[in-house]
Formats: structure tokens, sequence, C-alpha cells
């Protein structure tokens, strides 16, 4: 320090001692954390990012902003997760007629002959026991029903007039049911 600024000032003049300027403010790793695992968690994000909030309020800390757009994302994340799990639980293709009647039919298409034909309508009838929606089960009952005329049309000779129409029509049914987008 050189001589001159060790004086007192002159008079009529007020001497002011420059503070450090303070520290730059930091960006909340809570509010960090609460972005990130909006996305990856939403619910632990919801919650972080909801502390940070409160922790980033009156200038203590940067990150109020990161911290109210996790709360926005994890809010979209659960409430569109809830729709679909909604929407799944009220679908017909997770119906265990719907998964049933299908294996049925596809386990036992290998070899048509009267045993395999026989089995298919028995994993038909339980499959639509199992059945939790009607629609589902009226349909599986129908193909039930045109695996058990092709099993008297194999044993006797004789194919029911329009059988094939018919099976045609009661398998599209059974799809559009149990098919996602059918």
């Amino acid at each position: 320090m050189s001589i001159n600024e060790q004086l007192p000032p002159p008079p009529g003049q007020q001497y002011y001692q420059q503070a450090p300027p303070p520290p730059p403010q930091r960006t909340s790793g809570l509010a960090i954390a609460g972005f990130i695992l909006a996305i990856v968690v939403a619910p632990i994000g919801f919650v972080l990012s909801l502390i940070a909030v409160f922790k980033t309020g009156a200038g203590k800390a940067k990150g109020k902003g990161l911290a109210i757009a996790g709360i926005i994302i994890s809010l979209v994340i659960m409430a569109g997760t809830t729709v679909l799990i909604i929407a799944a639980a009220n679908s017909t293709v997770a119906d265990p007629g719907c998964i049933d009647g299908k294996n049925a039919i596809i386990n036992n298409s290998a070899t048509i002959n009267e045993q395999t034909l026989q089995k298919t309508v028995d994993e038909l009838n339980a499959a639509a026991a199992k059945a939790k929606h009607d629609d589902v089960k009226a349909a599986v009952q129908a193909v039930a029903d045109d695996y058990k005329q092709m099993l008297t049309a194999v044993k006797t000779g004789q194919v029911p007039p329009n059988l094939l129409d018919k099976v045609s029509a009661d398998g599209a049914k059974l799809d559009s049911l149990c098919t996602i987008g059918g």
C-alpha cells in the first residue's frame, strides 16, 4: 500500500472502504437433482424439486426455475403414466380370455386333426370362462363354437355352409378386441 492510501481522507470527504463483492451464487444441487430425477423417476423428482423451490426462494440460491421445471415435468409424467395404467387396466387386450384364447389357437395350429381341434375347443371354452369382459367372453365363445363345427366337419366329412365366412368374421371380432389398435 502506498503512503497516500494510508493517509486519512482530506476534510469534507468521507472515506469508504469497499467491501469485497459477494461470491457468486451457485445453482442449487437439489434443484438440479430434482430436475433430472423428474425425468427419470418422476415421484422422487417431484419431491426434490418441491423442496428446492423453497430452498432457492428469496435469493438464497440459484435454480428456482430448474426446480419449477422439475415440478412441472414430474407432474406431466406422473399424470401420463396414471392415464396409461388406467387405460391398460380397462382394456380388453390384457383380458385373460384374450390371452388364453389366442394361445389356444396358436398353440394348437401346427397340426389340424380331431385331437388338436378338440383340444382347441376345450382351451377356448376355458378361456371364455376366464374372460373379464362380456364382449371378450362372447367373442371367444363364438370362435370355440366355430372350432366345434370344424371338429364335427372333420369327423363327418360334411362342412356346414358358410363355415369359413363365420370363422373369418368371428376371428376378426376376437382380433379387434384382443389386439392393440384393433
